[in-house]
């Protein structure tokens, strides 16, 4: 089945002649008549009924006029649309992340980003913290949003800090230690206590997971698989999460008490280069903004 088959069927179901289908397509009546013999074969189907006064279409006929009508309107818009293809102006800017929990930072400063380039086309990638190094090294991403770790280069990639971000536990507001200024060692040994998925926090907090975990009983623990899994399960009373403090994400059910002699951890920007990139540089600028308010 071909647009010409289609387009030939269309002509003489309309005029019901196949002599001015063949003038209307400036072709030969032996060429049209073809063209329907060769459809009705494959269809199997007989589409018009043929004598020498006048040309009848069959109900066969009628029933696949409305097919034949959509498939060729489908095909020819189709290739109107490769004949005068459309510029895609979108400007694409891929961000990296290691948990869906930080992409809720991001809105104040896209909205504003965004006020300035019309067209831009923001894209996540939330992956393990490995993995998204090597897409920023493959510059398949623009920024990667991570904590910093020690002694630890990223390729050729430049950090940025955006933030100092401290290490709380973070329980019910109504818990009873919800009310000190610090939790110490012996306050979070009398909890459960909910620790992330080592692939999914910095080399340093899990240290201090491990840390906290020695010793412990396997059911004084419960590992998590995001953030959000572990607050979620914190209000729910299953014990203290240890995790970043970010201001902005706290939940104003829950209290957030920084846990004692624990450095804050330092939350920034991965990037290449901002050299020809004036999204990136916006972003970078509105970012130090936005976390230098936060604190």
């Amino acid at each position: 089945m071909n647009t010409f088959q289609l387009t030939c069927f269309l002509t003489v179901a309309e005029t019901l002649s196949f002599a001015k289908a063949a003038k209307l397509l400036n072709v030969t009546q032996p060429a049209v008549t073809h063209q329907i013999h060769s459809l009705e074969e494959e269809l199997n189907a007989q589409l018009f009924k043929r004598t020498t006064r006048c040309v009848e279409i069959t109900q066969e006929g009628l029933i696949f006029l409305n097919d034949a009508k959509n498939v060729l309107s489908i095909i020819t818009l189709a290739k109107k649309r490769f004949e005068e293809p459309v510029v895609d102006e979108r400007q694409f800017f891929s961000i990296g992340c290691h948990s869906h929990n930080e992409m809720y930072l991001l809105p104040d400063i896209l909205r504003e980003m965004a006020q300035s380039y019309k067209t831009l086309h923001p894209i996540f990638q939330v992956v393990p913290f490995q993995h998204l190094y090597r897409l920023l090294e493959e510059e398949a991403v623009d920024v990667v949003l991570a904590f910093r770790e020690k002694g630890q280069k990223k390729g050729s990639s430049i950090y940025r800090e955006l933030a100092q971000v401290p290490v709380v536990g973070v329980l019910p507001a109504n818990h009873p230690l919800a009310e000190k200024e610090l939790l110490d060692e012996e306050d979070l040994r009398t909890q459960r206590l909910l620790l992330l998925d080592p692939q999914r926090c910095p080399d340093r907090l899990n240290a201090l997971q491990h840390c906290l975990a020695t010793e412990r009983a396997v059911s004084d623990l419960l590992m998590c698989g995001s953030a959000d899994a572990s607050i979620t399960l914190a209000k729910a009373g299953f014990g203290i999460a240890v995790q970043p403090d970010f201001p902005s994400l706290r939940d104003p059910a829950l209290a957030y008490i920084p846990i004692k002699d624990v450095e804050p951890l330092s939350y920034g920007a991965y990037y290449k280069s901002v050299t020809g990139k004036p999204s990136l540089k916006a972003f970078l600028q509105l970012c130090k903004e936005y976390f230098s308010f936060m604190d």
